[in-house]
Order: C-alpha cells, then sequence, then structure tokens
C-alpha cells in the first residue's frame, strides 16, 4: 500500500468502502440533498455537506446499488478511512 494512496487509477480496494455518498433530488428542497450511508452502522442521513480527512475516495458513473438506484443515483462516492 502507497503510503499516500491506497489504491491506483482502475484498482479496486480490497473492502467495502466506510460510507457512500450521493445526491437525492428528491430532497433539495429540504436543504439536505446529500446523503450519506454509514456502511459499518447500517444508518443514512441527509445533510448539505460532507467532510472527511485522511481517507481514499473513488467515483465512477455506473456504481450505484440496487437501494440508490431505487432514487434515481446512478454514481455515488465511495469513501475509506485511513
Amino acid at each position: 500500500m502507497k503510503k499516500d494512496q491506497s489504491f491506483g487509477p482502475g484498482e479496486e480496494m480490497t473492502k467495502p468502502p466506510d460510507y457512500r455518498v450521493r445526491y437525492n433530488k428528491n430532497k433539495k428542497s429540504t436543504g439536505k440533498p446529500i446523503v450519506v450511508w454509514d456502511i459499518a452502522k447500517d444508518e443514512e442521513y441527509f445533510t448539505d455537506s460532507f467532510d472527511m480527512t485522511n481517507c481514499d475516495i473513488k467515483m465512477y458513473f455506473g456504481n450505484a446499488i440496487k437501494q440508490e438506484k431505487y432514487c434515481g443515483t446512478t454514481t455515488s462516492l465511495l469513501v475509506w478511512k485511513r
């Protein structure tokens, strides 16, 4: 594992992400359209921002899973804590 980056372009992480972050257009009027799913706790919360330091991220079009697609999501930001 590289010190400053856990994976390179085209490489996959070997463990599931700690968080999946997506935009939900149906929640735009609430002022909190960003959905953060904490995988370990199996909890989602709505917010207007998401900040994390010391993490690796990956995002690519079409990576949404079934429950995210239900809300119209096509792409999610995957986040791993270092």
